[in-house]
């Protein structure tokens, strides 16, 4: 389902305004309005500037600062082991109506402030935490991953393109060896295959959200094997991967956020997935009393997933949009592992 017209697209997305009006007429002069509500941002990793995943997030808590009033804080971890920490002093401080953690492995440090702070309201980001006080939303990846293989695996036959070559082989560069960028690479997988039988699919991994230097060394790898479309699916390191696409001039595919801005004419398109909403829905639901904990799980018929139009010949867009109204129909759901890729073809052909 394509989509990169942001501004419209929210309002089409979530299909209502929110308006908050502060009651109580003029304030005494030098006093501050008081927010709509305090939230808290943890951050990935990767940190802001990603042009992906962290600034996705961070445009959606910008958002909700605009729309609806609310004041928030944020901090940018640079390890893994600072989560339990800032999520600690965050919680602590008993100021924030949700307090947010942006990334998979944000889950075992919230896990533990969770039951710590029963009373705080929390909200978690791409992976699943089962507990009353947090609200864990999380996306079909697989779902995203098909949509993106079936345009590479069209796009690769099109070899009349000076940036195609005529060896039907195209990849993708994922940012660790985990189950959420596996079924990414699954649907990936499939997506191609499903288009383009004979499609080759080279996939590796950089081990890292945040070392484009690597993501670059790899991409030159599969370059080198014959691939014309990558998909740089890896926050930060992902950049790198976008890099090595423009210099060989080749295709590259963005991942979160739209990335056309970063190799301008080598964007072919970009995985988007709507973090910008996902917490501008959290911030709402707080707001107006739904917020409930629990997992919530957001695919191409949420408005969860998608691609953006960017440089997709037309052709291309009418078929993969059916393919994305065969999955909102639930008729096709794409394969969640990459060894489950074969007997899932092999049942839909």
């Amino acid at each position: 389902m394509p989509s990169g017209k942001q501004g419209a697209g929210r309002a089409a997305w979530w299909g209502l305004a929110l308006v908050l009006v502060l009651a109580g007429g003029l304030w005494a002069p030098l006093a501050a309005a008081q927010p709509a509500a305090r939230v808290a941002i943890v951050f990935a990793t990767g940190g802001l500037g990603d042009q992906s995943f962290n600034d996705s997030a961070y445009e959606g808590v910008k958002w909700a600062q605009d729309e609806l009033g609310i004041a928030f804080d944020y901090v940018e971890p640079t390890a893994v082991a600072e989560y339990e920490t800032l999520l600690t002093r965050f919680a602590q401080t008993r100021r924030y109506d949700l307090i947010i953690s942006i990334g998979f492995d944000q889950a075992d440090a919230l896990s533990v402030v969770a039951d710590r702070f029963p009373n705080q309201k929390f909200a978690l980001v791409d992976t699943v935490l089962e507990k009353p006080n947090v609200a864990a939303y999380v996306y079909k990846e697989a779902e995203r991953g098909f949509l993106l293989g079936a345009i590479a695996g069209l796009m690769t036959q099109r070899t009349e393109d000076p940036k195609i070559n005529g060896a039907n082989v195209i990849g993708v560069v994922g940012g660790m060896d985990i189950p959420l960028i596996n079924a990414n690479i699954a649907g990936y997988i499939a997506g191609a295959k499903f288009v383009n039988p004979s499609v080759e699919v080279r996939y590796s991994y950089v081990g890292d959200w945040a070392d484009p230097a690597r993501g670059k060394e790899l991409a030159f790898a599969q370059i080198d094997q014959g691939v014309d479309i990558i998909w740089a699916a890896a926050g930060r390191s992902g950049l790198g991967v976008i890099q090595a696409a423009q210099e060989r001039n080749i295709y590259a595919i963005g991942a979160d956020s739209d990335q056309g801005h970063v190799a301008p004419g080598h964007i072919l398109t970009n995985g988007m997935k709507y973090v910008n909403n996902t917490v501008f829905l959290a911030i709402s639901q707080v707001l107006d009393g739904s917020f409930r904990g629990g997992i919530h799980v957001l695919g191409v018929a949420e408005g969860g997933l998608g691609y953006s139009e960017s440089l997709v010949p037309a052709d291309i867009q009418a078929q993969v949009n059916e393919l994305a109204a065969r999955i909102i129909s639930g008729e096709l759901a794409p394969p969640e592992t990459i060894d489950g890729v074969d007997a899932w073809l092999a049942a839909h052909r």
